[in-house]
């Protein structure tokens, strides 16, 4: 037994006489003994403790950095059709047509033509003037295919249907198509248009062209 607890016995043995009436223990004693307890005490009880840690949030992936493919043109305007109808546009030469399309999104476009069991359902894509920055793309879901389309599909996962009109193509061509998901909804958009100044507006949709 070490010295402090031969005391601490000592001093509890005084106190406890003394509170049966068989012993008066001086003040100094009780003192002394509640000070020691209070020592003892503070010094063999452990308190948990939490370490707290930060994580940063997580930031979807850019495009470029997404598993994606060039896609394979399965139709493309005539010339003869663009003079016929007297379009202003002049078309690109084949081997500089570009579109990019991430796996996500291909695979977003199947899933929508299995559950419509249209094998024909496509994402049109256009660019109409509007927008805070002048110009603004244009989405919807499709059927046709029109005269001046240019028909796009990803080379491995079809249906994956993707339609561009010559003139529109001609202000997009390059950039890639992605499907994000967000908090706030999920939808299709364009990503590193080459043609474009800058990100563009926050909303992914107005831009601004090139000089």
């Amino acid at each position: 037994m070490s010295r402090t607890q031969r005391s601490i016995f000592c001093l509890a043995r005084t106190t406890s006489l003394a509170f049966s009436g068989q012993l008066q223990a001086p003040l100094c004693h009780r003192l002394l003994l509640s000070n020691t307890l209070r020592f003892s005490l503070n010094n063999s009880i452990s308190y948990p403790t939490r370490s707290l840690t930060t994580t940063t949030p997580r930031r979807a992936a850019p495009a470029d950095q997404l598993p994606s493919e060039h896609t394979v043109v399965l139709q493309a305007p005539s010339p003869e059709y663009i003079e016929q109808e007297e379009l202003d546009v002049e078309l690109l030469p084949p081997g500089e047509v570009k579109l990019i399309i991430t796996d996500r999104a291909a695979e977003q476009l199947r899933s929508i033509a299995t559950r419509g069991n249209d094998p024909t359902a496509a994402l049109r894509i256009s660019v109409e003037s509007g927008g805070c920055h002048g110009y603004q793309y244009k989405m919807e879901l499709a059927r046709d295919t029109q005269p001046d389309d240019y028909h796009f599909s990803h080379p491995v996962v079809k249906p994956s249907n993707i339609l561009v009109d010559a003139v529109s193509l001609s202000l997009l061509n390059g950039s890639t198509i992605d499907y994000a998901t967000e908090l706030i909804g999920s939808s299709f958009r364009v990503a590193d248009n080459p043609q474009a100044k800058g990100s563009g507006c926050g909303c992914g949709v107005s831009w601004e062209l090139k000089d």
